[in-house]
C-alpha cells in the first residue's frame, strides 16, 4: 500500500516501488511542465529546433500509465540526482499536483510543434525496465550525496531514454529528458548503474 510520504519527492532508490509498480504499464501521457512559455523556448535557450523544448527547457515532467499511476519526475540540484514522486496513484492524488499549477506551462510529448517523433512515439508503449544511474564523485564533497544522475527508462519498441541530472551539454539546466545519443560522451566513464554495485 502506498503511503502519504511516497507523494513527497525523494531519490530514486527510495521510489523504487513506485516504478515496479507501473512495469508493464503503457503510457498514455507525458508532458513536460515548463516554467516558461514554450513559444520562448527558441529565443530563451538560444537552439533553433523548437522540437527540443520537451526534452530541454526547464520544468517537472509527469508521466501517466495506464493503471491508473501517475509519476513525477525534476532534478535537485543541492544532492546531484534525480527525484520522483507520485502524483496519483489507486485514486489518491498528490495535494500539489502540476496540472494544477498556474505557473508551470505544459509541453506534451506528441505536441507536433515542440517534441519530437520520438517522445511522441512512446505514448501506448510499455514501461518494460529501468535503471538506476550513479556519478562517481568529482570531488570528497560529492561523495557524501547521492548522485543518483540519471533514471533511464526502457519501453517496448525499442523505445530507451534517460531522465538526466547534468548529463548533456545542450543545455546548462539540470534536468532534460533525453535520447541516449544526446547524453554528454565524455561522463560515460562517470556512470555506472546501481544494481552492478547494490
Amino acid at each position: 500500500m502506498l503511503e502519504n510520504n511516497f507523494f513527497k519527492p525523494d531519490i530514486l532508490s527510495k521510489r523504487e516501488e513506485l516504478f515496479v509498480s507501473v512495469i508493464n504499464s503503457k503510457v498514455i501521457k507525458m508532458v513536460r511542465y515548463g516554467l516558461e512559455p514554450k513559444e520562448k523556448f527558441s529565443e530563451q535557450y538560444n537552439i533553433s529546433n523548437e522540437k527540443k523544448a520537451f526534452s530541454l527547457c526547464e520544468g517537472a515532467l509527469l508521466i501517466e500509465f495506464d493503471n491508473g499511476i501517475s509519476l513525477a519526475f525534476n532534478s535537485d540540484e543541492e544532492i546531484c540526482s534525480i527525484i520522483s514522486w507520485a502524483e496519483q496513484y489507486g485514486g489518491k492524488h498528490s495535494n500539489n499536483m502540476l496540472k494544477n499549477e498556474d505557473e508551470l506551462f505544459p509541453i506534451n510529448a506528441n505536441d507536433p510543434n515542440y517534441s519530437t517523433k520520438y517522445f511522441s512515439d512512446i505514448i501506448n508503449q510499455k514501461l518494460v525496465r529501468y535503471e538506476i544511474i550513479k556519478q562517481e564523485p568529482f570531488s570528497p564533497t560529492y561523495f557524501a550525496l547521492p548522485r543518483e544522475v540519471g533514471l533511464q527508462l526502457i519501453f517496448s519498441g525499442g523505445y530507451n531514454i534517460m531522465l538526466s541530472h547534468q548529463l548533456t551539454k545542450l543545455v546548462s539546466d539540470n534536468f532534460t529528458i533525453l535520447e541516449i545519443q544526446d547524453i554528454n560522451q565524455d561522463i560515460y566513464q562517470t556512470l555506472y548503474k546501481m544494481s552492478c554495485f547494490w
